[in-house]
């Protein structure tokens, strides 16, 4: 499977390590954030949830799991792969919750690792959101008062005080995304 596909599912191009890259993919991603993250929040309801949401370490460890079962899960159920249409692609937490919800092995993925989809789709975009508004703080030496109404300071502060935590974590979810399933890994070792 493609990491494009997990992709098209709304999760590898939202994953916490997208926004600790280097700063020229930040600056690029800064511009590309409000044809990206906009259309994706359906209008005033997902602007809400967002600035009401405060990300946790309790959560974090949660929707790590949870991210490691996802892409497991995805992997191994090619019947995911005709689901979901780039042109029809979530347009709200809510959607993408639906989205994952309507995957048995997904939600699965999810709930076990103790949040509902509602919760991983809600923590996912509250990380991106507050990914790109640490880069535009650290940019501006500091201070916070070119930070968009909505997005909340704590969440801020959580990502920079997590920022190593969160690229480990990064780049573990882009490695698992990589590896072959085990059982292509099996039959390529057998020839």
């Amino acid at each position: 499977m493609s990491a494009n596909y997990i992709g098209r599912l709304g999760f590898t191009h939202l994953d916490p390590g997208v926004a600790m890259v280097s700063h020229c993919r930040l600056l690029v991603m800064t511009a590309a954030a409000v044809t990206l993250l906009a259309p994706r929040l359906d209008a005033q309801s997902d602007l809400e949830t967002l600035a009401r949401y405060r990300l946790t370490e309790a959560a974090l460890v949660k929707f790590t799991q949870a991210s490691r079962n996802f892409i497991a899960a995805a992997k191994a159920d090619s019947t995911m792969r005709e689901d979901q249409d780039e042109d029809d692609a979530p347009k709200s937490i809510a959607a993408l919750a639906a989205l994952y919800d309507r995957h048995p092995a997904l939600k699965q993925a999810i709930t076990s690792a103790g949040m509902t989809s509602q919760e991983y789709a809600t923590f996912m975009m509250s990380m991106f959101q507050a990914g790109m508004a640490a880069w535009s703080v650290e940019q501006q030496q500091g201070k916070f008062d070119k930070v968009p109404a909505g997005i909340p300071h704590e969440n801020i502060r959580f990502y920079q005080r997590h920022q190593a935590e969160l690229q480990r974590i990064g780049d573990e979810l882009r490695a698992l995304e990589r590896k072959a399933p085990r059982e292509q890994e099996d039959s390529s070792s057998r020839r």
